[in-house]
This record gives structure tokens, C-alpha cells and sequence, in this order.
């Protein structure tokens, strides 16, 4: 199975903290649970909005009209830094734990569009309910010989539309087949249709367990529209296998798979079945914990120093007692000796 575990988190989702006055908006197709958020202040500079996530990156699909509107992102207890490009941001690879990312933006001529971001999981990343996104170039994911990377015509999209991760798998011959193994409560297949108007069926089988179901175009889809829900199944907690087998369709009409998401019943990843660290992972959970170990030796330390110095303290004023009471018995029974 793949090793690189990615959380989707969909713009209406209530655990991002919106910071500015934000307008939420449902759509028809083409963005993730079709919606999307953009702002209703001319300045959010200072945050636009927030969200607390645990694991090792983060990445935001935000779109702007133009590459030189004033975008910047915060992470952690850092500065605000420049974004450069047209919106999406794309953080470094993190120490596993506990992040803020902050996304701002300032005076824009045009609206911008957040659809949806997602988070690089690790082992401190919660997983149950969580929706995990599968991108269609993940290896788990496995595909019979006649599927292509390759559209059958160039693809255009807006610049607030695009595919996930800018990759899909087309198929156009019938008994184009894929298999993806899971463990969740839910399963759903998005992707979009190429030459629709050419007229004929497009249909795809869609197996879970053994249990079929044949799905056509979907009703008000629109030709290469990126996002669009081709087939969903909700399920007992489990381990599961979708096989999908394309049935009806010819050339030049073709039927993209752009990705897989569902709905994670395991707690963590190193509760997937068949999951081992990837060397980055165990890196930064190396760094992480020799980071927690060295602070906990230091507070070991400091306290072991701490004890020593108060036992010394209660011993030389004990010491210091007892001196002071040996001169004072000297020097009255000098005083008495004087006396006779």
C-alpha cells in the first residue's frame, strides 16, 4: 500500500478557523464537495484563515486571478512570508506534530478561491473519520495495460479549476480495469469525461467486496470538468477492495480517473494494514523524539541538581548550627572558669 498518507480537508469544514469576513459558496461540480470559500474584506492581510493540523506538511489549494496579488502564509510562531505563483501553497517537509498554518492575503482585483487542503500525515496525525485522498498516480492503486496518463485532448481549465495533484488516468476501451484496496466506512471516485457529446454510453462497474454497481454519466455533468463524483458507497468499518471495470465507452469519448477518497477507520497510520514508515517519516519522528528525549534528560538533570543543592543548603545549615552552638558552650564555660 502506499506509505504517503494525505488527509483532505474541504473549505466548509469546521475546524478551519476563518479570521476575516469570508463568504462560503456551493457550486455545481468541479470543486471538492462542491464548494468553495473567498473573502468579503478588501484587506485579510493580517489572515485570511487558520487551521490546526497534526503531521509532517501541509498544502492549500487557494487560486487568485493573478500571480502578483498579495499572498502570504504563516506557519507556526513564524513571520508571514511572500507567497510567489498563483495561490496554492505547499509547506516544507515538517517535524511530526502539532502546526498552525495561517494564510493571508491583501488588496485583490479579483476574487480568490480556497476549495480544499490537505495534510501530509505522520504518526501523531488522528485518522479516524478523517478523509484520506489517494491521488490516481498512487501506486496503491492498480491499473490494468490500457490505461493512459496521456488526455485525448489538451485540457483548459479556469484559474480557480484544476485536477488534483495536475494528473489523471483515461481510459476509452471497454475491460480498462482498477483495484484499491482500503480500510474505512466510505468510498468515492472522482474524476471527469472527455468528448461527452460524441454521442454513446460511458458506464463503468463499480465493486466493493463483490457487490456491483453499473454508473453511468452522472446528470448535469459538463464536458472535462475536473471534480466530478463518479461513483460513492457508504460501508461497514472494515478492510475493502473497489475494483472498477469499464464497460460501455469509445474512442474518442474517455473516462478519466483523477482520485479515490474515503472515509479512514483506523486511528493512525501505523494502524493500516501493511504500513512501515517511509525514511522521511522515521526521520522526522527521530528528530522529533530526540528533540522530547533531550528536553526530558535537561529536566531530569535540572531537577537531580536542584535536590543536590537543597540538600546542601539543609546540610551546611545544619553544619552551621551545630558550630555556632559548640562556641557558645566554650565561651560560657570560659565565663564560669573566670568566675572561681
Amino acid at each position: 500500500m502506499s506509505q504517503n498518507i494525505t488527509v483532505l480537508v474541504d473549505d466548509q469544514d469546521s475546524r478551519i478557523n476563518y479570521l476575516c469576513p469570508s463568504l462560503k459558496q456551493v457550486v455545481a461540480g468541479s470543486y471538492s464537495n462542491n464548494t468553495w470559500t473567498t473573502i468579503q474584506s478588501a484587506d485579510c492581510s493580517n489572515g485570511w484563515f487558520e487551521y490546526v493540523f497534526y503531521g509532517t506538511g501541509v498544502h492549500i489549494a487557494a487560486s487568485v486571478a493573478h500571480p502578483t496579488q498579495n499572498v502570504s502564509v504563516k506557519l507556526d510562531d513564524g513571520h508571514f512570508v511572500a507567497q510567489p505563483g498563483n495561490g496554492h501553497y505547499d509547506s516544507p517537509v515538517l517535524a511530526d506534530g502539532r502546526h498552525t498554518v495561517t494564510y493571508a492575503i491583501g488588496n485583490v482585483s479579483l476574487v480568490p478561491v480556497f476549495d480544499y487542503l490537505t495534510v501530509d500525515a505522520g504518526p501523531s496525525t488522528p485518522l479516524n473519520g478523517s478523509t484520506l485522498i489517494v491521488d490516481d498516480s498512487d501506486s496503491a492503486i492498480q491499473y490494468s495495460a490500457g490505461w493512459t496518463t496521456n488526455p485525448p485532448h489538451p485540457l483548459s481549465f479556469d484559474y480557480s479549476t484544476s485536477l488534483y495533484k495536475n494528473t489523471t488516468h483515461w481510459s476509452s476501451a471497454v475491460g480498462d480495469t482498477l483495484e484499491f484496496k482500503f480500510t474505512g466506512t466510505s468510498i468515492s471516485v472522482f474524476g471527469l469525461f472527455s468528448n461527452i457529446s460524441a454521442g454513446g454510453n460511458i458506464s463503468a462497474t463499480y465493486s466493493i467486496d463483490g457487490n456491483s454497481t453499473t454508473q453511468f454519466v452522472p446528470q448535469g455533468s459538463f464536458d472535462s470538468v475536473p471534480m466530478t463524483q463518479l461513483f460513492h458507497a457508504d460501508l461497514q468499518a472494515g478492510n475493502h477492495t473497489l475494483f472498477v471495470n469499464v464497460t460501455s465507452i469509445t474512442s474518442p469519448r474517455a473516462l478519466g480517473i483523477d482520485f479515490i477518497a474515503y472515509n479512514s477507520s483506523v486511528t493512525s497510520v501505523a494502524a493500516l494494514p501493511g504500513y512501515t514508515q517511509t525514511p522521511l517519516q522515521a526521520a522526522s519522528t527521530t528528530h522529533h523524539s530526540s528533540a522530547s528525549s533531550s528536553i526530558h534528560a535537561w529536566a531530569i538533570t535540572a531537577i537531580v541538581l536542584g535536590v543536590v543543592l537543597v540538600l546542601g543548603l539543609l546540610l551546611g545549615g545544619v553544619l552551621f548550627a551545630r558550630r555556632r552552638r559548640a562556641r557558645r558552650t566554650g565561651e560560657n564555660g570560659l565565663q564560669r572558669g573566670l568566675k572561681f
